[in-house]
């Protein structure tokens, strides 16, 4: 669907007399000229997204709401003077309507110069707008109340407005709000709809200011049209230009339809945010860019899917941020910025001797000034982040200038100033260490009323009088939002006001959300006073006590406050005359945060145990709404009164549970979502499913916290469209979170992404749904993901999928992933100061942080491991003692079957769990879905385990430890838990069994037990495609000694079962389909492999065990060595024995080494192959760092050969990995032609890669025996090998048919050849994985022309260009001349010269006739 993929266009800029037309071929943007008024949007379809009905300054806007020389509440239309093109190229046009201003506009217009500019880039689905606003020293004075870009769309066409996943809906028309259909409430912007065009929506109310939004959230809101599907939304990607701070509330969409980016407003807030300018005071100010993005749908999908676009389409908005195309040097790139990160921590003594990270803390840079001072800042710009759960925070892209550090943390009243001014300069990069805030506090709390989070969402709030609802936010999370609460005080509390008692009220149900004046039946206003009524049961005389007042919002109101006797005046504290923000009747649930009010009393003028505070009200409009009381007595131990969750809120910030608690609990917050079982707390990021934090064991995280929060623990994938070469690498973000499961026995977490049309190639086509999972007493959590891929989607190959985790570098030195294979790992620090080698994952350590590694390799490849073998790897912390693991409990999700070899953990300190790659297999293994496919599956579960020991021998402990863990987590497969219906339960599941037999009438009579075999069941199709089958799930386990075998838990659907023996070559496919249906059971019994074979075997080299490792591994290069892999000289028992040698690096180098002048000759009969075969076919590397190919010869002796036409030998080759590869077999000469060659095989570079195997290949090569066995004393195989060869031959095995076969005395050779073109050093790929040092090179063959004229004059001399040997056949001997010495030919024949053609025929026809057959049956090819 995606429009920007459709639109070859460059951007178009067509300058009229009046307006000015921007058009990239997807969208056209129509401005007036020189106004700057956005007359006309015209897509998909529709003339003009505006509405046509309004004059044409009344569509697309800029406006202003100022006060000035003598004006007052001015509402202007910013109409520009002057036009500008800014940019004007095919990927970009910006023009600018500015408008100077000069002292004839005095009183008429706002004191300020004006630019407003607009940019249409190619292939972009929208445009975007900013405005530099600059008032000069010696304009007059003025304020500024309110600035904004606001769009009124057609009303014919969009009727759905949307601004957050559970707040959208049909909309009333604007039409619905005039005289006649609708009354008129309290103030103008509320009306009921009493006579609807929508009858539906008859007794409703409408008011714009019930879709206000924090600026936090606000980033996209917009409007549907259905028909055609088009989406018009608005796109705010910073909040740098906003003021107030994130929990500015301001407007977003409504009636009209109408969309707004509000930039400045004193909505929620008042006078105090109103910025106020003298003239002498010069201010400058960029707003924007904001991006409006328009879209739609194709082929049927729903029109509400729109808002899911829309907001993907913000994300990418939002990582684009600082915008890299604005002309204006006023806003600058991220490289003229900075940035600034710290950690801050909570110290409050009476919760926490130590200190108490500040979890969600807001941290923020704005101009300097007082303490809180940033909410009413509204001159400068604003920077504002979140930090995680331990308190870290980076605010990235801050523009040059000085600033105050502010914050505030949630749970804690008061507010944060760092003491010291913030300097930014261009690339800055500050780091301000610990940050310490001490909350307001004289001693132990003895109650409190609320939670102190700067809202009043946690209080009472009634149901809304039925008679002015508004449906959207019935049984709403927002249900504040509804109109005429206030009025509902009166109702609750008829006679007498609100009276609370410490102990036994709840402020959920027994504090009224607002403290309104009481409306009295006269239309008149009464003053209302609550009582507080607690009780203390000692007291200590000479002690004060303070109350603490937090303020969520305030208009016109006096809170008085009076101990006991409420008839005390003047009253024991008074506030005076405060705020006006008017928050209630905008529907808000806070407005500004008003300074704590402290209030102190002594002891002794407590006479009663009741506080009684008065609020008065002079008139209808003035309302306070109280956010939360403490009263805190100092020098007295903590006896106060809470709820389970305010009692909660020290030890959830601070992450402390008791240990002995295994009580599920699940906290969402805005940007967090944590799962606590009381043995770990995770903490995901919303709704994004990123693991930003798990702490475990006093580990406050053991993910790196230093790590953007991005960069902890996430699921990522590699995937590109069909026919493109290169993968991009995305990390899957979800754009809607979901509870899925919340109880006692679990906690289950979905975090999806929705791919749409619109998002094109931008992402990865697919639904990912990602799924995290707690259950109690288990020390760790579950995830696992469904991707699915629909009908008439694009195409697109996976290449990589996995979960992978960042783990604290601090800590986590140790690594383990198997018995043998575990060690202490140098540090990231150490890589990049080392020396790189031949690739970019190898590194030689020069200076290491521990100098005992010094001069070791590190190469992640070198830790990879089988399916079948990793189970569980992971790492180990000394300090404290703790273990981090991934076990996958399963392979029925991953690719490639049981011997695909993946990476595991590596140097980060990183744990993987790889769920599809092309490692150790290429792009055979890329999984290729296609338009027109519906695929889905489910990677996982695995499970994230962590596990602690004493300090003694805790490296043992706690690796055996996870061992049976892994153990468990397999028994218990597949898990019961998971609540997607993607994942089937045991029950229904089925099982195969049946016992697998052996005939080979060469070994014995009998069948033969197929002893360890491994059978598999896997998608159907050719022998041995399991092993690049990549889509579907695959069920493996191994044969009993007898044979028998079962697979158990089998997903239903359609297989085939396959297999192979070790010891056997070639592989086995079981006939018939095999269907699996929920509860089956189906037994195959007996069934027989029969080997390839065609006689009895005359020699053989290595065992058919589809790998290298019984081939002849040289010890690596002291220079470049990995200490796991290198025997220990000095013990006799099995760990001097190195384990996987194959796996040091570089040992591709050792083959020129060992063989410095001709290359490798075995001698059947007396050549050893684990010591005389070299494990794998490789170039030889001359002095000059160019390649040679390499020649392999086999000498053998046959006693007897009878020449029988019909009679063949066959040599098997089964290669167990190749790399752009071409294997060429001769027989005696090396110069004859080859009587058997491979086109370019392989791509699994498992060489490189410390791989012994990759995928497995076998080659049936039918070698006749006249052709094959000429009269010589010795005979010959010679194995040449184009380009590179990394692969291994893991058996060669040389047969004939017939039984009767007798040896004779001649002698046979056999070489094998590998060959390239010189090639200076090794090339890397651009996307760094390993890299052939060897290209392509053709060899030399033979060509026949049977005429010279015409076109073969052209055939010959390309030819010869090939390198190829090139004979010309013509019947004019005269043109032999001309062939030989004109054409470059290597010979000539006249074709009528019958001894010539007879002999050639012997020479070059009658090999090629005989060349041996080619059969492909998968990876097994003859």
């Amino acid at each position: 669907m995606s429009q920007e993929l459709m639109s070859p266009h460059g951007v178009q800029l067509q300058i009229q007399d009046h307006y000015v037309v921007m058009d990239n071929g997807i969208l056209q943007v129509t401005i007036s000229k020189p106004d700057g008024i956005v007359t006309g949007i015209r897509y998909n379809g529709i003339d003009n997204l505006l509405e046509i009905l309004n004059e044409e300054v009344n569509r697309g806007y800029w406006d202003v709401v100022w006060s000035g020389e003598g004006r007052t509440g001015v509402f202007e239309v910013i109409k520009a003077t002057n036009f500008k093109v800014i940019t004007e190229t095919e990927d970009q046009v910006e023009v600018s309507f500015t408008r100077p201003w000069d002292t004839s506009m005095a009183g008429k217009f706002i004191p300020i110069n004006i630019d407003k500019r607009f940019m249409v880039l190619r292939g972009s689905s929208g445009f975007y707008s900013y405005g530099i606003y600059e008032h000069l020293q010696g304009m007059p004075a003025f304020s500024l109340a309110e600035t904004r870009i606001a769009f009124k769309l057609r009303k014919d066409k969009f009727h759905y407005m949307a601004m957050a996943d559970n707040r959208q809906r049909i909309m009333p028309m604007p039409d619905d709000r005039l005289p006649g259909r609708c009354q008129p409430l309290a103030y103008p912007e509320a009306v009921l709809l009493t006579n609807p065009i929508n009858p539906d929506l008859k007794g409703e109310v409408d008011d714009k200011y019930q879709y206000s939004c924090d600026n936090k959230v606000n980033k996209v809101h917009g409007w549907i049209c259905f028909d055609p599907p088009v989406g018009f939304w608005q796109i705010t990607p910073s909040n740098e230009f906003r003021t107030g701070g994130p929990v500015k509330q301001n407007l977003t969409s409504h009636v009209g339809p109408t969309t707004l980016a509000m930039f400045l407003s004193a909505h929620y807030s008042g006078e105090d945010l109103v910025p106020k300018f003298q003239d002498d005071e010069p201010w400058k100010k960029v707003f924007g860019p904001v991006f409006i993005y328009l879209n739609t749908v194709f082929n049927d999908d729903d029109p509400h899917s729109l808002w899911d676009d829309a907001k993907s389409q913000m994300l990418v908005e939002v990582q684009s941020w600082p915008y890299t195309f604005p002309a204006s040097e006023d806003f600058p790139s991220s490289d003229q910025r900075g940035t600034i990160s710290g950690r801050l921590l909570v110290h409050d003594r009476y919760i926490k001797e130590g200190h108490i990270s500040a979890d969600s803390a807001y941290v923020g840079l704005a101009m300097p000034g007082e303490v809180g001072s940033w909410q009413r800042e509204c001159k400068g710009y604003q920077f504002w982040s979140e930090a995680d759960s331990n308190g870290y925070f980076s605010i990235s892209d801050v523009r040059v200038g000085d600033y105050n550090l502010y914050g505030w943390v949630p749970g804690f009243i008061g507010d944060y100033k760092y003491d010291v001014v913030v300097t930014i300069t261009p690339g800055c990069d500050i780091n301000l260490g610990d940050l310490v805030y001490q909350p307001p506090r004289d001693g132990p709390t003895l109650w409190e009323i609320g939670i102190p989070d700067r809202s009043a969402m946690e209080f009472y709030v009634p149901d809304p009088n039925p008679n002015y609802i508004n449906k959207l936010f019935i049984n709403h999370p927002d249900r504040f939002r509804q109109y005429g609460l206030w009025e509902r005080y009166a109702e609750l509390y008829p006679d007498g006001d609100l009276v609370f008692k410490v102990g036994t009220s709840d402020y959920k149900k027994d504090w009224f959300f607002a403290q309104v004046t009481r409306k009295k039946s006269n239309d008149t206003y009464q003053a209302t006073t609550w009582q507080i009524i607690f009780k203390l049961d000692s007291v200590n005389q000479n002690s004060t006590y303070q109350l603490r007042l937090a303020l969520a919002s305030a208009t016109v109101s006096e809170l008085q406050v009076r101990f006991n006797d409420p008839k005390v005046n003047p009253a024991h504290f008074s506030t005076g005359l405060i705020g006006k923000d008017n928050s209630i009747a905008r529907h808000g649930i806070h407005g500004l945060a008003g300074f704590p009010i402290v209030f102190s009393r002594s002891q002794s003028q407590i006479v009663l145990a009741e506080v009684v505070y008065k609020k008065k009200m002079f008139w209808s409009q003035s309302y306070l709404l109280c956010l939360g009381l403490l009263l805190q007595l100092f020098l007295l131990a903590d006896c106060s009164l809470k709820s389970d969750w305010t009692r909660d809120i020290p030890r959830r910030i601070n992450g402390e549970v008791p240990a002995s608690s295994s009580r599920l609990r699940l906290l969402i917050e805005h940007r967090y979502v944590v799962m606590d079982n009381g043995l770990l707390q995770v903490t995901l990021s919303k709704p994004r499913g990123i693991v930003t934090n798990i702490k475990y064991n006093g580990i406050d995280n053991v993910l790196e916290h230093r790590n953007e929060e991005e960069n902890r623990g996430y699921w990522d994938l590699v995937w590109k469209p069909a026919n493109v070469r290169e993968g991009e690498y995305e990390k899957i973000h979800g754009s809607t979170f979901k509870v899925i499961k919340e109880a006692e026995d679990q906690i289950e977490l979905s975090f999806t992404s929705i791919w749409y049309h619109s998002i094109g190639y931008k992402s990865v086509p697919l639904n990912i749904d990602k799924r995290f999972v707690m259950l109690p007493s288990r020390s760790g959590f579950y995830s696992y993901a469904i991707y699915e891929h629909l009908q008439g989607w694009p195409d697109f190959n996976l290449d990589e999928t996995r979960i992978a985790f960042k783990l604290r570098q601090d800590l986590f030195r140790y690594m383990a992933i198997s018995d043998q294979r575990q060690r202490i790992m140098p540090t990231p620090e150490d890589r990049k100061t080392g020396k790189p080698l031949a690739y970019p994952e190898a590194v030689l350590l020069t200076h290491p942080s521990n100098a005992e590694l010094k001069g070791e390799v590190d190469d992640k490849y070198q830790y990879s491991c089988e399916n079948q073998d990793s189970r569980v790897h992971g790492w180990i912390s000394s300090d404290p003692p703790v273990g981090f693991w991934m076990i996958n409990p399963s392979d029925e999700f991953r690719t490639g079957g049981p011997v695909k070899q993946d990476l595991t953990s590596h140097v980060g300190p990183t744990t993987l769990s790889m769920f599809v790659s092309v490692h150790y297999s290429g792009e055979d293994l890329s999984m290729k879905i296609r338009n027109g496919e519906h695929w889905k599956k489910v990677f996982g579960p695995v499970f994230i385990y962590l596990n602690s020991a004493s300090d003694e021998g805790h490296v043992t402990k706690l690796w055996d430890n996870a061992k049976q863990q892994m153990l468990t987590e397999v028994q218990n497969w597949p898990y019961s838990f998971p609540a997607s219906n993607d994942f089937p339960s045991s029950d229904q599941r089925g099982t195969v069994t049946g016992r697998l037999f052996i005939q080979d009438r060469f070994l014995q009579k009998e069948n033969i037990p197929a002893d360890s075999a491994y059978l598999g069941l896997a998608a159907p199709g050719d022998i041995g495609s399991w092993q690049t089958e990549s889509k579907g799930y695959q069920f493996w386990t191994r044969a009993n000694s007898d044979g028998s075998f079962s697979i158990n838990g089998v997903r239903p659907g359609r297989y085939n079962l396959y297999g192979w023996v070790p010891g056997f070559l070639g592989d086995y496919k079981y006939g018939p389909t095999v269907t699996i249906t929920p509860g089956s059971k189906l037994n195959l019994g007996h069934f027989i492999y029969e080997p390839p074979r065609q006689g009895p075997t005359l020699w053989e080299i290595g065992i058919p065990d589809r790998s290298a490792a019984e081939f002849y591994v040289p010890d690596p290069s002291q220079k470049y060595i990995n200490k796991l892999y290198v025997a220990n000289t000095n013990s006799d028992d099995k760990d001097s024995i190195p384990v996987d040698k194959f796996r040091q690096y570089g040992l591709w180098e050792r083959y020129a080494e060992l063989y410095p002048h001709e290359d490798l000759v075995y001698t059947v009969g007396t050549s050893d192959y684990s010591k005389d075969w070299f494990f794998a076919h490789v170039d030889r590397r001359n002095d000059d760092n160019t390649y040679k190919a390499t020649t392999w010869q086999i000498r053998f002796n046959l006693d007897k050969v009878t020449r029988v036409p019909n009679e063949t030998h066959m040599l098997r080759v089964a290669i167990a990995s190749a790399t752009a590869s071409q294997l060429q077999v001769r027989l005696n000469n090396p110069d004859s032609y080859p009587v058997f060659s491979t086109s370019m095989i392989g791509r699994d570079n498992a060489i490189a890669r410390h791989g012994i195997h990759g995928l497995y290949w076998l080659y049936n090569i039918k070698i006749p025996i006249y052709t094959s066995i000429p009269v010589t004393p010795f005979s010959k195989v010679l194995l040449p090998r184009c380009v590179q060869f990394s692969g291994f031959c893991s058996k060669i095995h040389f047969d004939r048919f017939g039984s009767k076969t007798r040896r004779r005395g001649n002698k046979e050779n056999v070489d094998i050849t590998r060959g390239r073109a010189p090639t200076k050093g090794f090339r890397p790929s651009s996307k760094g994985y390993f890299w052939s040092p060897f290209s392509l090179q053709i060899l030399p063959a033979v060509g026949f022309y049977l005429s010279s004229a015409g076109l073969a004059h052209v055939a010959v001399k390309l030819t010869k260009a090939f390198g190829v040997k090139v004979t010309v056949i013509n019947a004019s001997p005269s043109k032999k001349q001309e062939a030989l010495e004109g054409l470059g030919a290597d010979a000539f024949l006249v074709s009528h010269d019958q001894a010539q053609m007879v002999c050639y025929f012997f020479q070059f026809f009658l090999p090629l006739l005989l060349r041996p057959q080619v059969k492909q049956t998968g990876k097994q090819r003859d």
